[in-house]
């Protein structure tokens, strides 16, 4: 089965210079040029691992990391110049340098993938399949929308903290704006139902009046 990775670079050019690197047979390739492509990407697709050329004009690399890593857990091989500084948000599973050679960038990619953690994030009873976007919850399993499953994983990333409201419009619909956020309750209704034994009478994620959510840690 062939592994997926995204590659992130500001044209189609760069783009398909590090595609060309990969054996179709081994990988799906899927691109982006923008921090909102690849956090579409990331949200659609089940990827294995990042591609980020950090050198990209036009690419703020830090912002993409952030909200990158609020949809997937793949690791980011980074792409970047020689002896760069790399920013320690941005957190790579490996870099780089340019010029880039291509059997080298491949085998960064392959020994992230390998050395990348379990694919589920576990928070008492629940237990969120990162891979098929999957809750289980005791012996039940339910399938989630992309959205379920990013504002899930946020709070389940979280659990035991609040989580705002702010943050979470900011992260799952990429909105600063709080003047209508119905989308999110209708949403919290619908997580609920699967993370709750009785979803009239949530446990597991609360709400803590003025600020947000909660997932509780049992």
């Amino acid at each position: 089965m062939a592994v997926t990775v995204l590659i992130v670079a500001s044209d189609k050019t760069a783009t398909a210079s590090y595609a060309d690197f990969f054996s179709k047979r081994e990988f799906t390739i899927l691109a982006a040029h923008s921090g909102r492509q690849a956090f579409a990407q990331a949200q659609t697709h089940r990827l294995d691992a990042v591609v980020l050329d950090a050198t990209a004009p036009r690419l703020n690399c830090k912002s993409i990391c952030r909200r990158l890593k609020s949809a997937t857990f793949a690791p980011l091989v980074l792409i970047a110049a020689p002896n760069a500084k790399i920013d320690s948000g941005i957190n790579p599973a490996s870099v780089v340098a340019k010029p880039v050679v291509g059997k080298k960038l491949v085998a960064r990619v392959k020994s992230a993938i390998e050395a990348k953690p379990p694919r589920v994030l576990s928070v008492g009873k629940l237990s969120l399949d990162l891979e098929r976007h999957k809750l289980i919850r005791g012996s039940k399993s339910f399938a989630l929308t992309p959205k379920e499953f990013t504002l899930l994983k946020l709070l389940m990333a979280s659990a035991g903290q609040i989580v705002t409201r702010r943050a979470l419009m900011k992260q799952v619909w990429e909105t600063d704006y709080l003047g209508d956020t119905r989308t999110l309750d209708v949403h919290i209704r619908w997580v609920r139902e699967k993370v709750e034994d009785n979803a009239s009478k949530p446990q597991r994620l609360v709400t803590v009046r003025g600020l947000g959510y909660k997932i509780v840690v049992e």
